[in-house]
């Protein structure tokens, strides 16, 4: 029996560290894109860490009709992957998804996807285009729209002469006429808000933190996501008379600047609750039951 189990987590780790492979191989070729490449690694290495956590409590039980259904959904990705054309890039997040699913069922059939949770959950939840998340929030909360009226009360405050209209915001300046600034939705600073919530779910997961952290860390992450989103709109705007700095901003250099800047300040943040309680020190325990976290 030990020999069965030893033999059913090496064929469960391989052939996921083989399907992280081949899904990397796939985002650098659509991509060409080594800051993408070096983050989805990262996510991968932390699901497949959390898979290793727990790797003694999994029970490999199957049906038939669950490793069929996983084969299957496994079958379609390799297939894809080796046929996928140009305008079907939009489709490889998607596959650690399928993967994960097609993997666990295999593994542990219909009945054994609950002890997957977690690592379905960031397969899901970690890969998935930040655009379609970012969208989604922002519809349902008006990102954009805060954004633009906080802005635009900054500015005020600061001594300029502005003011808001939905998710624009139109700054006078009496030589040189009237600007407006469309707060869209990278300029919201939405892609650095899902990557910080991203970022401290990993860490919640990670570490059997206590109920009140476990609230509090994703809400810091959001607030610093979106406090320094205003910040970069603000700037934005009082630079828009001058078109080469805008573009600086406004562009993937200026993007990155703040999104640096949110994780080194995030950084700080998780350091001092990790060590408030002792957590630097030492190992995340194999199950988070202890914290609660269910």
């Amino acid at each position: 029996m030990k020999l069965w189990q030893k033999s059913d987590k090496f064929w469960l780790f391989s052939s996921v560290i083989s399907s992280a492979v081949l899904y990397l191989n796939l985002v650098w070729k659509a991509t060409a894109d080594i800051d993408k490449l070096t983050t989805e690694s990262l996510f991968g290495v932390a699901i497949l860490w959390l898979l290793w956590r727990q790797r003694d409590k999994l029970n490999f039980k199957s049906s038939l009709l669950a490793t069929c259904f996983g084969s299957v959904l496994i079958l379609l990705v390799l297939v894809k992957s080796l046929s996928l054309f140009w305008f079907e890039s939009t489709l490889i997040p998607l596959i650690p998804i399928f993967i994960a699913f097609g993997l666990a069922l295999i593994a542990s059939g219909f009945k054994g996807l609950r002890q997957y949770w977690r690592e379905l959950f960031f397969a899901w939840f970690l890969f998935f285009p930040e655009g379609v998340i970012g969208t989604a929030i922002d519809k349902l909360i008006h990102i954009t729209v805060i954004n633009a009226k906080l802005a635009s009360f900054l500015l005020h405050y600061v001594g300029f002469s502005v003011a808001s209209q939905s998710n624009q915001v139109i700054l006078n300046l009496p030589k040189l006429g009237q600007f407006t600034a469309l707060v869209d939705y990278p300029c919201a600073g939405i892609p650095m808000i899902v990557l910080m919530l991203r970022i401290s779910l990993l860490l919640i997961a990670f570490f059997p933190l206590p109920k009140k952290e476990r609230f509090l860390v994703p809400l810091v992450s959001l607030g610093i996501g979106f406090g320094l989103g205003v910040i970069r709109v603000c700037i934005l705007t009082v630079l828009l008379p001058e078109e080469a700095k805008f573009d600086y901003w406004h562009g993937t250099a200026g993007s990155q600047i703040f999104s640096t800047l949110a994780i080194v300040i995030f950084s700080f943040f998780c350091h001092s609750i990790l060590k408030k309680y002792n957590l630097l020190d030492s190992a995340p325990k194999s199950e988070l039951s202890s914290s609660g976290v269910r």
